[in-house]
This record gives structure tokens, sequence and C-alpha cells, in this order.
């Protein structure tokens, strides 16, 4: 199964037949509304076969202030005018799946049928997904979740930075949900954004290779550039590893 929370501005009574429009417009599988009115029970969905989406709204905030936290983990508030503003209610979202393996396409899948529950209920604020540790902006998340020269894997990660005045640290916070463990990328500060760029290429990279990168194997910017990548204990998660990638400089 698959869970995250689509943030609401206010209650919302949700239209099956819109919802599901949207639905099908982004995943390529039969859709057709299994059970619900949207008159504040539960909606479900049918996704092809065997599978089914479940859109359950609460007419409350995520507690404790979890979310909004969770909104400087993501991609979308650095740098950005992009401010997570407050929610007074919100969707819980599950995918039931028969497979439940850990893979990109499982992930992609989850991640675009998102993208059409944002497209089919009013005022969304955010998408904050636990187990990638972050809350996205909704147009980043649909943009993202929907470009097909990319796996999104900024929307399956959180980034943990710290540093210096002189070298950045980025941790990415989700890859669990792959089956891997996450990157720890240094560099120096002066090459911030080309760093940021570099972090999530090495996390599609290994997504879609499915298998992480060893323990003294090499990566490199260029064909002569080889860095030799280590394993470490993680900085943040007691019993895990972290990959960790040094950029020169």
């Amino acid at each position: 199964m698959q869970l995250a929370f689509v943030l609401l501005e206010k209650n919302v009574e949700l239209d099956p037949v819109r919802v599901r429009m949207a639905l099908s417009r982004v995943w390529d599988e039969p859709i057709a509304v299994a059970a619900g009115s949207g008159e504040a029970d539960a909606l479900s969905f049918s996704i092809g076969e065997r599978d089914a989406l479940i859109l359950m709204p609460i007419p409350a905030p995520i507690p404790d202030g979890e979310a909004e936290t969770m909104a400087g983990q993501s991609i979308s508030s650095l740098g950005t005018e992009w401010q997570l503003r407050t929610h007074e209610a919100h969707l819980i979202v599950t995918l039931q799946e028969e497979d439940n393996r850990a893979t990109a396409r499982r992930l992609l899948r989850f991640s675009r049928l998102i993208a059409g529950v944002v497209d089919g209920v009013d005022g969304v604020l955010g998408i904050y997904c636990g187990e990638a540790h972050a809350t996205h902006d909704p147009d980043f998340f649909r943009d993202m979740a929907m470009d097909d020269s990319l796996l999104p894997v900024h929307l399956w990660n959180g980034v943990s930075i710290a540093g210096n005045e002189e070298r950045v640290s980025l941790l990415s916070l989700g890859m669990k949900q792959l089956g891997q463990p996450n990157l720890k990328l240094t560099g120096p500060r002066a090459e911030g954004s080309a760093i940021l760029s570099y972090f999530f290429n090495l996390l599609e990279y290994v997504a879609k290779r499915g298998a992480p990168i060893a323990h003294g194997e090499a990566v490199g910017r260029s064909a002569e550039e080889k860095i030799v990548v280590r394993h470490e204990p993680s900085p943040v998660a007691e019993g895990e590893s972290v990959w960790c990638v040094d950029l020169p400089g």
C-alpha cells in the first residue's frame, strides 16, 4: 500500500465523476468509481483489474504541524516563493496494490494518480508524502509527475541540507521506498545549483538501474572524473547506511 496526504484549503465535497476523469487523463489503465458519493465518505476507484485508489476526506489539518515541517525539505521550497499555506482539511490517499514490490514504476504510478487528484479536487495547497519526508507544492508535484523526460525522484525524496561556508552536504530522505540506501553528496558551496542538479541525476540513475551503487564503485560528471563511492552509517537513521559522493573543490 502507498500513502499520501493531499492538504486542502477547506473541507470540500468530492465529485466522483470529475475525479475519475482527472485520474483517467494521467494514467492509462481502466479507472472506475467503485464506491462512495463524495459527500463526507470515502471515494474508492478501481485501478486496472486488481488495485484500488481510496480518497478519505478528513475535516481537520494534519496534527502537530507535521506537514508544515516537511515543506522545508521539499525541493519545491528551495529558491522559490512557494510556502505552504494554512490548511483546514486533507485527504488521505491510499493505493492498495496486489504487487507491492519496491519499483520505480510503482512509485511513478502513484505519483501520477496523485497528480490526477490535484486536478480533480478544488483548493489543494500541498502534497505531504510521509515516506519521502517532504511536503510539495501541488503545481510542482503535478508538473514533475507528468514529465515524461525524467523519473520524478524529486517527489520521492525530501532533502536535508547541511554545511559550512565552504562546503554543502545534501542527504536524500526517501530512497528506502525503492529498497535502496539514501545518498549523501557533498561539494563546494559555490557550485550549489550544479551540485543540486547532479544530486538528483544520481538518484534518478540508481532508481532506473534498480540497484544501489556499491562501496568502492566510481561515479563522475564526465568520462574522465572518477569519484569513489563509500558507504557509511546514516547521520539521521540508526541502523541504516548511506552512499557518499564527495565532489572535489
